[in-house]
């Protein structure tokens, strides 16, 4: 059955096996877990994820791929015809792991998503080179931003490895990494409070803190990082911050 890959929605199928063995590594699925694909597209990893004797719960928002995919009857594999941003995740009864191709055009969207859920162990996921690079990027770097520090706060997150775009069909224009994302215990940090921070503190890149943050932050403590600019202060500076909003 021939399936053509759909633009708005990003579609780039997963074709070489030694990659998808590369990515179920990372993962490591173990028996019993609950595992759930972000667009399974052709199910390329689903297939091989069904070997395990996991729930595997793939979350597809094309509708011919969701029946092809759910006509394969693939072993312990239940197929979901949602985007996944809708998909309400405590529908799964247990603690969870996640794996799949993000697509470009709502990869942030996604992980901010699961920012937000609490039961999943880990995230194993393909995402734009560049947007797996500013995930893991550190201050004093043009790539570092918002997104860095709101990851790199919450998360604990690797770069396994770069995929070329060679073996995807049709092949994008961009190249891909591998990021492996776990949750941190006990961050004592309030997400809407360090959210706010970052936002104000990048809102104008090339102003002085002093600006940007006046009338957020308490004076004594703004008057540490006053001069610096939003890429200057470290992640554990912008942590520290939100612990000293003005109350209003």
């Amino acid at each position: 059955m021939k399936i053509p890959a759909r633009k708005k929605w990003g579609q780039n199928f997963l074709i070489d096996p030694n990659i998808i063995k590369k990515i179920i590594s990372v993962l490591n699925p173990k028996l019993n877990n609950y595992i759930l694909e972000i667009g399974p597209g052709k199910g390329a990893l689903t297939n091989e994820l069904s070997k395990f004797g996991n729930h595997v719960i793939g979350v597809e928002i094309d509708p011919m791929l969701s029946n092809y995919l759910t006509e394969l009857k693939l072993p312990n594999v239940k197929i979901v015809n949602e985007s996944i941003l809708d998909f309400d995740c405590k529908s799964i009864p247990n603690e969870y792991v996640v794996i799949g191709n993000l697509p470009y055009n709502i990869s942030t969207p996604i992980l901010f998503k699961f920012m937000n859920e609490t039961y999943w162990k880990q995230l194993v996921v393909m995402l734009q080179k560049e947007v797996a690079e500013r995930i893991v990027s550190s201050e004093n770097n043009k790539k570092y931003g918002r997104t860095s520090i709101m990851m790199q706060s919450f998360f604990d997150v690797e770069l396994k490895f770069h995929i070329p775009n060679t073996v995807f069909r049709p092949v994008p224009e961009i190249k891909s990494s591998l990021l492996s994302i776990t949750p941190k215990k006990n961050t004592n940090l309030n997400y809407e409070n360090l959210k706010l921070v970052v936002e104000k503190a990048f809102r104008h890149r090339r102003k002085k803190l002093t600006h940007n943050l006046k009338n957020i932050i308490e004076e004594t403590k703004l008057n540490e990082v006053k001069d610096s600019r939003a890429e200057q202060l470290s992640v554990m500076q912008y942590q520290e911050l939100s612990h000293f909003l003005i109350k209003k």
